[in-house]
C-alpha cells in the first residue's frame, strides 16, 4: 500500500470545487447526506477536513469528511472512547463504532459522488490540501497509508465484530492547528477549574490536539480512532 505525506497551503478565502482533500471551507458530501449535529448539545458540528484516498490506497474511491463539536464540551468526550481492553490486535465490538460517535462524525462515501454543500457555514479557513507521496520508512507524522508512526506503544486494532479486517488510513500530527475564518464562534474548551470557557485561540483543535491514528473497517463506511500525546 502506498503512503503520502500531507502538505497544507495557506488559508484561501476562495474554495477550489474541484479540490477533493481539503482543510475547512464548505464540505463536500454526497447530497442526501445530512451535515452532521452533536448528540450532546445539538449543534452543527463543525467540518475540520475531508481526504479523498487516492490510487494504491486501500480505501481508493472513497473519501472520509471528519467532524466535530466545537460548541459544547463534556470531560467524558474529550476524545473518542476507548475500547476496554488491550488495544493492540483488538476485536472492535459490533455496534461500537456507530455508539462511540457522540461529539464528532466520520462521513465515508463513494468519492465520485460528493459535491460542494454550500448550505453549510463554514468555521474552518479552506486549505488545500496535497498528497506528496513517501518512502515506506518515511517517519512522517501527518501522513495517508502506509504504516502508523506511534508516538507511544503500537495500539493497532486487528478486527471488528469478529469477522471484518481493520486497515490503517491516516494520521494527524499532534498540535495541528485549524485556523478559524473571521467570526467564526471559539471553540469551547475546559478552564483550569474544568468550566466551559470560550477558547482565546483563532484556530480550533482536534481531539485536544492529539497525535491522531485513523483505522477503517474494511467494506463498511467505518471509522476508528486512537490519539497518543
Amino acid at each position: 500500500m502506498g503512503s503520502w505525506r500531507f502538505e497544507f497551503e495557506r488559508a484561501s478565502l476562495l474554495q477550489d470545487v474541484s479540490q477533493r482533500s481539503f482543510v475547512g471551507g464548505f464540505p463536500n458530501l454526497p447530497k442526501e447526506e445530512p451535515i452532521p449535529s452533536c448528540k450532546l448539545c445539538s449543534s452543527t458540528l463543525s467540518f475540520f477536513f475531508q481526504v479523498a484516498f487516492p490510487a494504491g490506497h486501500v480505501w481508493h474511491g472513497k473519501s472520509l469528511a471528519v467532524f466535530a463539536c466545537t460548541s459544547c464540551v463534556d470531560e467524558g468526550s474529550l476524545i473518542p472512547e476507548m475500547l476496554d481492553q488491550k488495544l493492540l490486535g483488538a476485536d472492535i465490538p459490533d455496534g461500537f463504532l456507530e455508539r462511540y460517535q457522540t461529539n464528532f462524525r466520520f462521513v465515508v462515501f463513494a468519492s465520485e459522488t460528493g459535491t460542494l454543500r454550500n448550505e453549510y457555514q463554514p468555521r474552518v479557513a479552506f486549505r488545500r490540501l496535497n498528497l506528496a507521496p513517501l518512502k515506506a520508512s518515511s517517519k512522517a507524522v501527518s501522513k495517508i497509508g502506509g504504516r502508523p508512526v506511534w508516538m507511544l506503544d503500537d495500539e493497532s486494532p486487528a478486527t471488528y465484530a469478529g469477522r471484518h479486517r481493520v486497515e490503517f488510513l491516516l494520521q494527524i500530527g499532534e498540535k495541528a492547528e485549524f485556523p478559524t475564518v473571521k467570526g467564526a464562534p471559539p471553540q469551547i474548551e475546559l478552564d483550569l477549574t474544568r468550566k466551559p470557557t470560550p477558547s482565546p485561540r483563532s484556530f480550533y483543535q482536534l481531539f485536544l490536539g492529539n497525535q491522531i491514528y485513523f483505522f477503517g473497517v474494511n467494506g463498511l463506511p467505518l471509522v476508528y480512532v486512537v490519539t497518543q500525546i
